[in-house]
């Protein structure tokens, strides 16, 4: 778990030290700044949110199976936050 600071238009983030093997990636921007991603009376979320590989979730998160990416030295990854 980590952070960065937002940015216009985009954020970049670098894990460093990472062994080769299977990842996900989850992103929210914070908007109101109070260290927690805010959601309604259900779970949703209210603040941008997302998954690696653009994964979705029905009725929930995403499953971890849709997310997930194999690392094997350098590699990026993309990420768009959405509401």
């Amino acid at each position: 778990k980590t952070s960065v600071p937002a940015a216009m238009p985009s954020a970049t983030l670098v894990f460093e030290g990472l062994e080769p093997g299977e990842y996900a990636v989850a992103v929210y921007h914070d908007e109101n700044g109070n260290g927690k991603l805010d959601t309604n009376f259900i779970g949703i979320p209210k603040e941008p949110v997302a998954v690696s590989n653009d994964a979705k979730g029905r009725m929930g998160p995403p499953k971890y199976e849709d997310a997930r990416f194999r690392l094997e030295g350098s590699k990026t990854i993309t990420v768009k936050l959405a509401r």
